[in-house]
């Protein structure tokens, strides 16, 4: 039985469902006895766990804004392309005082990052502030594999990460379904 039995898309629910067995499977790994002394890999167990749920909460949230909107593209409130500009007036190297024509930016809703389908999802009222919050720490964890873009030493990942995840990822799913 799928855990997923609300998705339509039959390809969705089984990608979803091969995604939470991973999770089922990586699960005690984090949690062994085995791995007491293995800090690095219980971490990396986890650190895999929340990259995984990440996406889970990424691909409901996707599924219902596809749903809400029922088109496959969607404007972006807060972002535009400007066309024709003309310098008004040179300030410095890096200002200047322009004029020209904007247009609001429109993007395939399949080409959106996390952090617009969170934006999106709050406008569409699919999700309130708080869960917003609580799925933009995720967003923040889960962008922690891009180890290129961090300023500190990562730190490793814990049982309290997992609950933090897994608490959000309730909400969410609770969310899409209603």
């Amino acid at each position: 039985m799928s855990n997923f039995s609300f998705i339509d898309n039959s390809i969705l629910r089984a990608n979803l469902d091969r995604t939470f067995d991973h999770i089922l499977e990586l699960l005690p790994l984090s949690e062994s006895k085995s791995y007491k002394n293995k800090l690095v890999l219980a971490s990396s167990f986890r650190k895999t766990i929340i990259i995984h749920t990440a996406s889970i909460i990424e691909a409901l949230l996707l599924w219902k804004l596809k749903q809400k909107i029922n088109k496959n593209e969607v404007t972006l409130g807060k972002e535009w392309k400007y066309f024709d500009i003309k310098i008004i007036y040179k300030i410095n190297d890096s200002e200047e005082i322009i004029a020209g024509r904007r247009k609001k930016v429109i993007k395939k809703i399949d080409s959106l990052g996390f952090v617009r389908i969170i934006d999106l999802c709050e406008k569409y009222k699919i999700i309130d502030e708080k869960l917003v919050q609580e799925i933009h720490k995720i967003r923040g964890l889960r962008n922690k594999q891009h180890i290129s873009g961090l300023t500190n030493v990562e730190r490793t990942y814990s049982k309290s990460d997992l609950n933090l995840i897994f608490g959000v990822t309730r909400k969410v799913k609770k969310s899409v379904i209603s």
